[in-house]
């Protein structure tokens, strides 16, 4: 079996939907010296890659011990008996021998079909126009590249031995994203939110080093009280009535809530900040002042960080601490002497509207926000009333 010739038609067959191992078709015509096909029957046949046309050493070969040549020709799928592990990423050359003949040369270069030949270069570009889809084959115009998947998620890997990372860039300008493998890092980017910015529980975001405050709760009442009580007095029980109604004022956003008995009941709730890490917390507030207040009659706010309502004195042991207080405004003084008396047949329009805050240094859960005020007649005469409640942490 001297002097046989080999020609070969080569395509490429990519991953298979039932395996991952990649094939490469091969079909080929043997004739002997004659030009006559070798007979029929079974072969051994092997097969070599090369990087060079003439010597060095085949990065990959098989040998397929029954290869069938029918009228000479013969179809094998290289990779079936050694997995096919070369990269293709450049120009291969195959070498065949049959039996135990020599290797026949020249070696085979092996060729592409003209549109795959856009994957096959030193740059790593892809020529063509268009955007590249993968598991998509109509990918979302205005994208360079959609990873899309119908059956789960959609996802980009980026693996580094050190930091993984992605870089964007316009024009000189770049910005990137990192992760060290404990957290992710922004460089060079103004963060411009379209939508909300929802942190999780016990994440914080500071600047500088120093944790900026968070909003945590606000009590608008704009479906109900928002389990605040009133009572007679904070240190007891003691349950009074009081009203929830629509403001009369642009000072308030939602409801007011406003004791209805007597003018000094107390407002109060407390508060749980369970799993929201902080070290001190802020208490915001809008508090309307109602009806007839003398010079020195005075509102006022607190702040608790342990409240017993039916032992008193719970002053006494120093829970208890005043943050904010107030006198009625009477500068204004358009009703009369000594008090603003500017609507005194509406008890639903404030006749003054401040905004307090108290800053309270607090490391537990939790804690008792107080209102009330020393007036000393009925709510029908003079009361006040809160809305606008923010709880703030840092």
């Amino acid at each position: 079996m001297k002097h046989l010739f080999i020609f070969l038609f080569v395509s490429l067959a990519g991953l298979s939907t039932m395996s991952a191992q990649a094939t490469l078709v091969l079909q080929g015509s043997v004739q002997n010296s004659s030009g006559a096909p070798l007979a029929n029957g079974t072969y051994s046949m092997s097969f070599r890659l090369y990087e060079t046309e003439t010597g060095g050493t085949p990065i990959w070969s098989e040998t397929q011990p029954a290869v069938t040549l029918s009228g000479g020709i013969y179809t094998v799928s290289l990779g079936s008996v050694t997995p096919l592990t070369a990269p293709f990423n450049k120009v291969y050359y195959l070498g065949i021998t049959v039996e135990t003949e020599e290797e026949f040369i020249p070696r085979t270069r092996l060729t592409s079909s003209p549109y795959a030949m856009s994957l096959l270069g030193e740059t790593n570009q892809f020529p063509s126009a268009g955007a590249v889809g993968a598991g998509t084959v109509s990918p979302q115009a205005g994208s360079q590249l959609h990873i899309k998947n119908d059956n789960g998620t959609g996802r980009l890997l980026i693996e580094g031995a050190g930091e993984a990372g992605l870089r964007m860039k316009q024009g000189s300008n770049t910005s990137d994203i990192t992760f060290d493998g404990d957290k992710i890092t922004v460089n060079n980017l103004n963060l411009i939110l379209s939508d909300d910015l929802n942190l999780p529980a016990g994440t914080a975001v500071e600047y500088n080093g120093v944790p900026d405050w968070r909003l945590v709760d606000r009590d608008d009442f704009e479906s109900g009280s928002d389990d605040w009580s009133c009572v007679d007095d904070w240190t007891n029980n003691d349950s009074r009535t009081f009203q929830r109604f629509t403001p009369n004022t642009p000072f308030s956003k939602g409801y007011i809530l406003r004791p209805t008995q007597n003018g000094n009941d107390c407002l109060k709730k407390k508060f749980d900040l369970t799993g929201i890490p902080h070290t001190r917390v802020r208490v915001v507030f809008t508090y309307h002042f109602f009806e007839t207040w003398s010079p020195y009659e005075t509102g006022w706010a607190a702040y608790a960080s342990q409240l017993n309502p039916y032992t008193a004195p719970a002053q006494s042991n120093g829970y208890l601490q005043i943050g904010w207080a107030e006198s009625h405004p009477v500068s204004f003084n358009f009703g009369g002497s000594g008090y603003v008396n500017f609507w005194p047949s509406n008890t639903e329009i404030a006749d003054g509207n401040m905004r307090g805050e108290m800053v309270a240094q607090h490391t537990g859960n939790d804690f008792w926000v107080i209102f009330t005020s020393d007036l000393d007649q009925s709510a029908a005469d003079e009361s006040f009333g809160i809305s606008n409640i923010e709880i703030w942490v840092q």
